[in-house]
């Protein structure tokens, strides 16, 4: 159906870029993010690549790392870690230039292994999917269905899955 964003995913990250990705932020990795970047170690920097709602692309265990360093780098108070960003939160996808990501929960506690949505100007809210496998569930029925995800329809425009 998009053969193009098929094509921009990665392959593989090695186990060893894991580990050191999980040192690095100093997060235990759910599973089920293990197990993604595992099948795909994030997508290529391209449209093509950018096939999640709001232009964003799945992210390389290297550029999660990144990102997260970035955006923790911001956090100048008490009162905005996990209200504006928590350096456990993993981002997962990104648009073009990080202000918007989903990124996974890796704070230990009730909320580990859910999926939240960051913005920039707003920061994060967590619990928005359960997990990562709700996430790809709804997003995957959200494709098939034709329906909003995030406030986008999704459609294939040269190849490529697109959300408007």
């Amino acid at each position: 159906m998009a053969p193009e964003s098929h094509a921009a995913l990665r392959p593989p990250a090695e186990p060893s870029t894991i580990s050191w990705a999980q040192e690095r932020t100093g997060a235990e990795f759910p599973e089920q993010l293990i197990g993604l970047l595992s099948l795909h170690d994030g997508a290529d920097d391209t449209d093509a690549g950018a096939f999640l709602p709001g232009d964003a692309r799945l992210l390389s265990a290297r550029e999660a790392t990144g990102l997260t360093g970035r955006l923790s780098g911001f956090i100048d108070s008490d009162e905005v870690l996990g209200v504006w960003w928590h350096p456990q939160w993993i981002p997962l996808a990104a648009n073009h230039d990080g202000a918007t990501c989903y990124f996974v929960d890796a704070r230990p506690g009730p909320g580990y292994g859910e999926i939240g949505y960051f913005f920039m100007e707003s920061g994060g809210e967590c619990g928005r999917w359960p997990s990562l496998a709700m996430f790809t569930e709804k997003l995957a029925g959200a494709i098939e269905d034709i329906t909003k995800m995030r406030g986008c329809l999704p459609s294939v425009k040269d190849d490529a899955l697109s959300w408007d």
